[in-house]
Parts: structure tokens; C-alpha cells; sequence
């Protein structure tokens, strides 16, 4: 049996945003499902640690296993997908793009069912992939009006916002803080850790947050994080931020639990990055690329 390779470039290729957003958007709502998810830590000498996951959900016919290992030169991730019948691996990928995509997916879904339904501008805190990836995945859920991006380095600001207003056609405009990012701002979407001591909200808005399991802590000021309505996508992993989630996304689809109870009071959103919704992020993208011609394919037991 042939494996699949593929590049963080065919991970791209192959997934089809909008489709994906419906099977996450399906798969929260069915909290029926069973999902299986064992992960284990290992940390040979700090700062180096790998942390393996591996993951089943019910109506997947796959199982994947991923390999996260952290060290002095960055991050590398590889996501391996296996039948669920043979256990033969059907594919390898790059897994951090991947899980990524999956957590700016997920970010827009939470934004479309918790901001105000007249929220229409948006602050981005943070450049880079993430933060591209986040904009173009809430526009498939929210029409937008205006954007404003702020990150530390006025190089990386200027660049990206120049960048996405050509692909995206839209008005964005690169600030040199926080706080005039999210003045005006209905939807606040924070990919890495920047700080909002002093920030000010404004009324109704709702922040979405990005990989928080890569956060220590809470990335709102006390006060607001603790008035704030709080939800995530998933109970595990366990976020230690001294203030529980008020419900978890599938629940307030599913009309278990409510959303938004105020026009004018915060909520927020942290994509912790279930396994199981990235094994169906995966079956995904390896569903779209059966028949890629182009992939590297190798026979692994020949």
C-alpha cells in the first residue's frame, strides 16, 4: 500500500475552508460522537520536550497519531494518519500548518455564533501566517468592513497589512498598538502573546484566541478576563487559568448552554486544539488529495 507525503504547501491545496468549517461546525454539534484522545509529554533536557498525541472520533475511518517536538531552533510537527481497519499508515503530514488552518476555522465558527450580529470590524493582533489564516477564515463567516493590525515589529505590521489588503481587497490599516487596534474593534482576534494591560473594549465585543494551549495565561487583563463570558472548544487539555470556561462551543451549537447573553458585554473564545478535530482536519485534506497525481507516494513495506 502506497503512503501519502504531503507538504505543508498540498496541506493548503487540498483543504477546502468552507467545507471543513461545516464538517467542524457538524462534528461539534453531534456531541454524540464518541472521540478517543491519549497524549503523552516528554521532556528529555528544557527547553527541548515532544508531545505526542493520538486520536479516534466515531464516523472517522482513521486514526492519527502527532509529534510535536519544541526546541532551542523552533517547532516541528508531523501528523501520521492510519486506516482504522489495518492500522497501514495512509499518510504523513505537515501537522502545524494544519493545525493551524483547523484553529482559525474554528476561531471564525466561535466568532460567527458569539460577536453581535452587527460586528463587522475586526482587530488582528499578531503577523505572520496565523494571523492571515484568521482574517481570511472569518471573512468566510462575517462580511467585513474594516481591519486593523498591530504587531510589535513595524516591518512585519506594515508588510502583512500591505500584503492583505492586495489579496484580500480590504481595508486594512497597520497601528502601532493594541490599544488603537481594538478601540473601535467589534472582534478581536489575538495569534500570539502581545499584551493588552490598559486595553479598553469596546462594548459587546468578542475576542477569539488562537493555539491557546501555547498561552501560560490568560491573555486579557484580569479584570476582563473574569467578567468576560468565556468558551472553548474543547475541555481538554486542561487551560490552568484560575477561571473556568463558562461552556464549551459544541454546546452552545447544539443549544445546550447559551452564548452571548448581553449586547454589551465581552465574550471570549480559545481554540485549544481538540485531537480529535484535528484527525478530522486531516481525513480532510487526505480525502481532497486521493488523487493528487503529484504527491509524493512510497510503498513503505516493499
Amino acid at each position: 500500500m502506497l503512503t501519502a507525503f504531503l507538504s505543508r504547501a498540498d496541506v493548503s491545496r487540498h483543504l477546502q475552508a468552507l467545507h471543513l468549517l461545516k464538517e467542524l461546525k457538524d462534528s461539534l454539534t453531534a456531541r454524540h460522537k464518541a472521540a478517543s484522545v491519549r497524549t503523552l509529554r516528554f521532556e528529555p533536557s528544557p527547553p527541548d520536550s515532544t508531545l505526542v498525541r493520538q486520536a479516534v472520533l466515531e464516523g472517522v475511518p482513521a486514526w492519527m497519531v502527532t509529534v510535536r517536538s519544541e526546541t532551542a531552533k523552533g517547532t516541528r510537527s508531523v501528523l501520521q494518519l492510519h486506516d482504522a481497519g489495518t492500522g497501514q499508515l495512509l499518510a504523513m503530514m505537515d501537522s502545524g500548518h494544519l493545525m493551524m488552518l483547523r484553529a482559525s476555522l474554528m476561531s471564525a465558527l466561535a466568532a460567527d455564533v458569539l460577536a453581535r450580529p452587527d460586528a463587522k470590524n475586526v482587530a488582528v493582533l499578531g503577523a505572520g501566517a496565523a494571523a492571515s489564516s484568521a482574517l481570511k477564515a472569518l471573512r468566510l463567516v462575517r462580511s467585513i468592513e474594516q481591519v486593523w493590525l498591530h504587531e510589535p515589529n513595524i516591518v512585519d505590521n506594515f508588510e502583512l497589512s500591505r500584503k492583505l489588503q492586495t489579496t484580500l481587497s480590504m481595508a486594512i490599516y497597520d497601528v502601532d498598538s493594541a490599544r488603537e487596534a481594538v478601540a473601535d474593534a467589534d472582534v478581536v482576534v489575538l495569534t500570539q502573546p502581545i499584551s493588552l494591560e490598559g486595553v479598553t473594549f469596546k462594548p459587546g465585543a468578542h475576542v477569539t484566541l488562537l493555539s491557546a494551549e501555547n498561552f501560560a495565561s490568560p491573555p486579557l487583563p484580569s479584570a476582563a478576563f473574569i467578567s468576560a463570558r468565556r468558551f472553548c472548544d474543547a475541555s481538554e487539555p486542561v487551560l490552568e487559568w484560575g477561571q473556568p470556561f463558562h461552556a464549551e462551543l459544541g454546546e452552545v451549537l447544539s443549544g445546550e448552554k447559551p452564548g452571548r447573553q448581553s449586547a454589551d458585554g465581552l465574550t471570549f473564545f480559545a481554540s485549544i486544539g481538540p485531537a480529535a478535530l484535528d484527525l478530522l482536519a486531516a481525513w480532510h485534506v487526505f480525502e481532497g488529495a486521493r488523487h493528487d497525481e503529484g504527491l509524493t507516494r512510497i510503498d513503505l513495506e516493499a
